[in-house]
């Protein structure tokens, strides 16, 4: 039987490529997308899920439309978040299922489901702090010592700091931190073997970092978490104490978190372009 999921995302371009995975995975039963502010604005993000959606033959898939908050990554993903190319994506006629994100986890939420929250955590901890219980929570953010934002922090926990707070302490999560995801690179050959559509956002990220770094692809990081919930196991985790400073990073604290730092990348490597090659 297929393992309900739900995604909590700001698509983004490693966000299409987590979505993409999970849509065309059948171990998992894609239940819904809940979207966030985060890489671009909520009123993108939500549409680039919408027509990703669309893309992947995937209408029937609810889009719950969650919270603004202030934007900061088009320098990496493009200004529509998509590397300049969310016009080649095909419209979703779908309407929205609304904007109660929280509804729609306490409607949908079973024990077998997991949830997978790859953006700013606003929506998840909204619904921690109405009282919902995640079955099981799979967040990609954070570093241990190591940001992306700042020197100590990264994005998504950077973007909303409060949230990621209450995640970490309340959440029970897997944490996926940039440790492992830094490890996980997209490179030239990955891409010339996944859909090209997919492929095609990748523009303006390459260029980032490769103004950075001599990395010649992208980081999956976000496909790393979903790819742990298709296949429990892929990630190799530890147990730490933390907590989450006003900045956004993970400091030493007193909730035990799980955090996944090891996984068999060559293996993990092959099967997302197993699964996202068209």
């Amino acid at each position: 039987m297929a393992t309900p999921l739900i995604i909590d995302t700001d698509p983004g371009v490693d966000d299409a490529f987590a979505i993409a995975l999970a849509a065309r995975s059948p171990e998992v039963e894609l239940v819904g997308l809940t979207t966030v502010f985060g890489n671009v604005g909520l009123d993108l993000t939500t549409r680039n899920a919408q027509r990703l959606l669309a893309h992947l033959g995937r209408t029937d898939v609810p889009v719950v439309k969650g919270a603004e908050g202030p934007s900061g990554a088009a320098d990496v993903h493009g200004e529509d978040g998509l590397g300049g190319q969310a016009h080649t994506l095909p419209e979703n006629d779908r309407e929205l299922f609304g904007d109660d994100v929280v509804g729609f986890f306490r409607e949908r939420l079973t024990p077998e489901t997991v949830v997978v929250a790859i953006g700013p955590q606003t929506n998840i901890a909204r619904a921690l702090d109405a009282g919902l219980v995640f079955p099981r929570l799979i967040v990609m953010g954070g570093g241990l010592d190591v940001g992306n934002t700042t020197e100590r922090a990264e994005f998504n926990f950077w973007a909303d700091p409060a949230a990621a707070r209450t995640v970490i302490r309340k959440g029970n999560p897997v944490v996926v931190p940039l440790n492992l995801t830094h490890r996980c690179i997209a490179d030239t050959e990955f891409l010339e073997k996944v859909d090209p559509v997919l492929s095609n956002f990748t523009g303006t990220y390459r260029a980032y970092l490769a103004n950075r770094s001599e990395n010649q692809g992208i980081y999956v990081h976000d496909a790393v978490a979903v790819a742990e919930a298709i296949v429990p196991g892929a990630l190799k985790t530890e147990t730490h104490r933390l907590d989450v400073d006003d900045e956004g990073a993970l400091v030493d604290g007193n909730h035990q978190v799980e955090v996944a730092l090891d996984t068999d990348w060559p293996a993990l490597r092959a099967f997302m372009e197993q699964r996202l090659s068209v």
